[in-house]
């Protein structure tokens, strides 16, 4: 069988044997269509005409003698290999960067020996027709796809491979939620403005409902509320698992971590806290899927302004209605023009916050040294431990009224702090490529936080800001004018499912190695979408290469 064969090189070399080949010579358009193609009307009329194929022949062996020059080749294959158009079409195809450049080699060897050899042939046929305009770059692809196929045989697999990590149209992931018609309402407003406070009030009155927030504290403190209001509620954030009713019975409400989020089960509400942190490089997968997946006739969610613009286009995605409902700060918030300085300078109800626990637990070493009981909380501190410490800074009659915590307390903590004190104005933070780096708070992180000083109906309704060191003022002021840009995009994370399938045709039981490849071919729809980090995923994956597990459990 002769496939993917130039109109001219048939004419040119197989005048006599065309009419041999005629029922098994297939005609592959693939190579461009719009360009050039085979037709057996072409070969009928090579075959049959003897003296004009005799002409041409003599006319071809001059054309291939006279070979494209080397400067010229060199500036086609330049162009094709760094045309964003041809990359995307490779990357359609599946061929990784590092193949694409052993292809182009062999390519490029074939085009220094013009006539030696079929492939040759077709490298200089199809540069001399670029160089005269005749075609573009794009004529060089099908060639190109089809000789890294010869060269890489497993970049059919790949080509599978990329297909399985596709990640751009994850509405589709759940289609229990597609079935439903869902009224979503955007309760968007600052810090202390009451936006959670008025979407719980549907979660209580409600038959049946899931808050779905960002800190087991935070699901734990919602859980406590619907208990004291009378609502039966469980609490699910991972291994911490609190049943109203006991463990064989289950109540209709549950708040949960939004990790935790069941999206098999059908609510009346579903409140999705902290909306804006769909946005985030390591979690923001979570508030998507929950978003996404989440099965309730209305879902509310609650958080920034900054967040609507993505919502919107989610929702759009999803086929539900939107409405927004827009809430003001309940209490002022000043920005001090003094550092504190020393810690003699602490008083009731402030809060140094840090940004690694060494610096925490300096702060309450040095604190109780100076006779001062100190409340801490930060993330990996147990969850019980965590409400105590929180119950005690809180409680206006305990002698702890100084807290020294990580920036965890921005995330909806409700903590009766009167003055929130950064203790630096940079943080260790993951960036894309997998890498943590100490980089500067953003103006969206610094306002979080600096917002949490300040508790409409606490003994402090309103809240200051200010840094503990004196070369931290100036950047903290211009942190917080700095506008905030809206989000645009959202989180994603491959699902189980995806990550079994792509190990399947990978055929292989290492998890890190499925990650790797996972990470390198994936892709999603960048106008709407990234690819969260799998960084820690794969670290852990590495550290259990030398443990005999199935794939599955690990």
């Amino acid at each position: 069988m002769v496939t993917h064969v130039l109109p001219e090189l048939i004419q040119f070399m197989f005048p006599n044997v065309l009419h041999v080949l005629r029922r098994n010579v297939h005609v592959v358009k693939s190579i461009n269509t719009h360009q050039y193609e085979v037709s057996y009307k072409i070969m009928r009329q090579s075959s049959t005409s003897q003296s004009l194929c005799k002409e041409k022949r003599t006319s071809f062996g001059s054309y291939i003698s006279t070979p494209v020059p080397p400067s010229v080749a060199n500036h086609i294959f330049h162009s094709f290999e760094h045309s964003k158009k041809i990359q995307k079409e490779m990357s359609i195809h599946g061929i990784p960067r590092a193949l694409s450049r052993t292809t182009l080699k062999k390519l490029k060897e074939a085009s220094r020996k013009p006539g030696s050899t079929l492939l040759s042939m077709k490298v200089h046929h199809i540069l001399r027709k670029i160089s005269r305009k005749e075609y573009d770059l794009s004529a060089l692809l099908p060639l190109f796809v089809d000789h890294t196929l010869i060269l890489h045989p497993n970049t059919k697999k790949i080509k599978k491979m990329k297909e399985i990590s596709d990640l751009s149209d994850p509405i589709m992931w759940y289609p229990e939620a597609r079935s439903m018609f869902r009224k979503v309402i955007f309760h968007a407003g600052p810090t202390n403005s009451g936006k959670t406070h008025a979407a719980l009030q549907r979660f209580y009155e409600a038959d049946s409902g899931v808050y779905c927030g960002p800190l087991r504290l935070l699901a734990r403190e919602v859980c406590q509320k619907s208990r004291d209001k009378g609502v039966s509620c469980d609490m699910i954030t991972g291994d911490d698992q609190d049943y109203h009713f006991g463990k064989h019975s289950r109540a209709e409400k549950v708040s949960c971590t939004v990790e935790m989020t069941n999206i098999n089960k059908i609510y009346d509400v579903a409140i999705i806290d902290e909306i804006q942190m769909v946005s985030d490089i390591e979690r923001g997968w979570a508030w998507t899927r929950a978003f996404l997946g989440v099965c309730a006739d209305e879902i509310h969610v609650c958080g920034e302004e900054r967040a609507i613009k993505v919502v919107r286009k989610l929702v759009d995605e999803c086929g539900d209605c939107l409405s927004v409902e827009k809430y003001k700060r309940l209490g002022q918030l000043r920005v001090k023009k003094n550092p504190v300085i020393s810690l003699d300078k602490l008083t009731s109800g402030d809060c140094v916050v840090c940004f690694n626990k060494d610096e925490i637990y300096k702060y309450k070493r040095l604190l109780e040294d100076a006779s001062t009981e100190v409340a801490m909380i930060y993330g990996s501190l147990p969850p019980h431990t965590k409400i105590e410490q929180a119950k005690k800074f809180n409680d206006p009659d305990n002698k702890c009224n100084i807290l020294v915590t990580t920036d965890a307390i921005g995330m909806g903590l409700n903590l009766n702090i009167k003055r929130i004190i950064f203790n630096d104005v940079r943080k260790t933070t993951l960036v894309k490529g997998g890498e943590r780096v100490k980089a500067p708070l953003t103006p969206y992180h610094a306002l979080q936080i600096a917002g949490r000083a300040g508790r409409f109906g606490s003994q402090y309704p309103d809240g200051a800001v200010t840094t503990m060191k004196a070369e931290h003022i100036n950047t903290l002021h211009r942190l917080l004018r700095t506008k905030v840009p809206d989000i645009e995009t959202a989180g994603l994370h491959p699902s189980f499912d995806k990550i079994k399938q792509f190990a399947n045709v990978m055929r292989t039981t290492s998890l890190y190695d499925v990650l790797t490849s996972f990470i390198s071919l994936c892709g999603t729809d960048n106008s709407l979408y990234f690819l969260c980090s799998l960084e820690e995923c794969r670290d852990i994956a590495k550290a259990l290469q030398n443990v005999k597990l199935p794939l599955n459990d690990m």
